[in-house]
């Protein structure tokens, strides 16, 4: 049986305190780090939590944050203090520690075994105090939880000359925010006595403005607010201080003006959603660089998102990659790794056979809103605008098919294979929104997502030890313990009635019973 080792801290008003504790008597080596440590072993559960690719069950939509509760006895009065140290927000890790079957002796030093999640204290029960304590936490996908733009107009401009953080009504609303490529967005009018006006208030590469639809002049380029206010403008030109999100007209619009933005930095799906988390404060340390340069690699199709007002980090995060199936997720670590949703390929990290699952196993329709029934057609849509104009806020003077083209706030491209619909009758067709920009890349991406929906697929469940088993699919490549498959990971499944021979799946789902030492995985394929 392994041992769980809980390492936590707090702060007791003085400084940040650490308590350990273990599920058995266990001790660090001089080794480690912390080297010499004693573990109280108190730790009746060491971490119930429930993980997922997105919600339970389900193949599209945000990941689902993982929460879960850490139990310690406290008959012996331990623990009497904590209710005057402060858990929430700070890091709590679970280890285990494998240990040989007939000695118990531990197989592991601390420093080298795995970490079996990396979550933060929400709060701390203390109701049944003089028996247990209990710890809520959650897993690092709740740091993601919060707004990802926080920058605020001050509301000082009042009148000519005075800068461009927006009048007094504007005072702490939100600044827009662009990333990736934005078509026919609304600037805020930040400045109306020098006609200034923001797109984004992150440098962008290219600003394209248009009055009623009608494209305007670039005057130049400036690189201050000043310069920009002092530049030499005619009615239909306009200048623009890219380094700041700005532009500036150069006479009065006639109609409702709107630009065409493309942000800084790179546009793809991942380029995108690695900004994000940068910046939203996370640092590149916790970002797993390798997921996101293989998704780059899978899909750099360019995108295209305008933040919401009170977008959060990760619904901006999962807005993104949802363009092209993509995931996010923390690691045992807590490092943030992406991925992409796809039939299983390549060889499977570990081998699960049915002798090896514990209790029942099930077979499930996947959480999605077709329920499993495949799919005859799909549709993508994209090239979203900020702002779809009517034909009475488009001028006389704009072409027709670009007059239709404004007048629609979504593209949108379907691939369908009629013979799905043929055998399953229920069949329906699916829709993904997507912040794709191109015609070609929304296409290709339908295509591929048809070749995963036009089929049945299913969700196996099954439950394993968490260690103790070997379960490499060849005994030598792969992860011989249950708690080091990660989601997204490839597995196989071999059940004689059904799946003679094995089948690949992909995990897209975890729960961690720490009690029963067992995991439960979600397969799917």
């Amino acid at each position: 049986m392994p041992i769980y080792t809980l390492e936590i801290q707090g702060h007791d008003g003085s400084g940040v305190v650490t308590f350990y504790a273990a599920s058995d008597a266990f001790n660090t080596e001089p080794g480690d780090v912390p080297a010499n440590q004693h573990f109280h072993p108190s730790l009746e559960t060491p971490a119930n939590v429930e993980r997922a690719l997105f919600s339970a069950g389900a193949t599209t939509g945000e990941a689902s944050i993982g929460f879960g509760e850490i139990v310690l006895a406290n008959a012996h009065g331990r623990y009497d203090t904590w209710p005057n140290i402060a858990f929430d927000g700070r890091p709590c890790i679970v280890k285990t520690i494998t240990t040989d079957p007939v000695t118990g002796v531990p197989l592991w030093s601390y420093k080298d075994a795995p970490v079996l999640l990396r979550g933060t204290v929400e709060s701390v029960d203390l109701t049944d105090a003089f028996r247990t304590v209990r710890l809520r936490f959650y897993d690092r996908l709740a740091d993601l939880d919060r707004l990802l733009q926080t920058a605020r107009y001050s509301g000082t401009t009042t009148a000519g000359g005075q800068g461009a953080d927006g009048t007094p009504d504007l005072k702490d609303t939100p600044k827009p925010r662009i990333y990736g490529r934005k078509a026919n967005v609304v600037p805020v009018d930040v400045n109306p006595f020098n006609l200034i006006r923001q797109v984004s208030d992150r440098a962008c590469t290219s600003i394209a403005v248009y009055d009623g639809g009608l494209a305007l002049t670039n005057a130049g380029n400036f690189a201050s607010v000043s310069a920009l206010t002092s530049a030499a403008l005619t009615p239909g030109q306009y200048a623009t201080a890219l380094s700041l999100g700005l532009f500036r007209l150069g006479g009065a619009p006639a109609s409702i003006v709107t630009a065409d933005v493309v942000a800084s930095g790179g546009a793809s799906a991942a380029e995108v959603a690695r900004q994000m988390l940068l910046d939203a404060g996370f640092g590149p340390a916790e970002l797993d660089g390798a997921s996101f340069d293989a998704l780059q690699a899978k899909n750099g199709a360019p995108c295209g998102l305008a933040l919401g007002s009170d977008e959060t980090v990760l619904s901006a995060v999962t807005r993104v990659l949802r363009s092209i199936g993509g995931w996010i997720v923390p690691d045992g670590v807590g490092v943030f790794s992406v991925g992409r949703l796809e039939l299983p390929t390549g060889e499977p990290i570990a081998a699960f056979q049915e002798w090896q699952c514990r209790g029942a196993i099930e077979r499930l329709a996947p959480g999605d809103s077709n329920r499993g029934v495949p799919a005859y057609r799909v549709v993508v849509r994209y090239g979203q605008l900020g702002r779809a104009q009517g034909d009475n806020e488009v001028a006389g003077a704009v072409a027709a098919e670009r007059r239709a083209s404004l007048g629609l706030e979504w593209r949108q491209v379907a691939v369908e294979n009629a013979a799905v619909k043929s055998r399953f009758l229920q069949s329906q067709e699916i829709s993904f929104d997507t912040c794709l920009v191109s015609a070609a890349d929304a296409q290709a991406e339908a295509q591929r997502l048809l070749a995963i929906y036009s089929a049945r697929r299913d969700v196996w469940r099954i439950r394993v030890d968490t260690a103790g088993l070997d379960y490499r699919t060849d005994g030598g490549a792969g992860e011989p313990f249950a708690m080091q498959i990660g989601l997204g990971r490839t597995v196989s499944l071999s059940i004689g009635r059904f799946l003679n021979p094995a089948r690949n799946f992909v995990v897209i789902g975890r729960v961690e019973d720490c009690v029963n030492n067992r995991i439960q995985f979600d397969l799917w394929g």
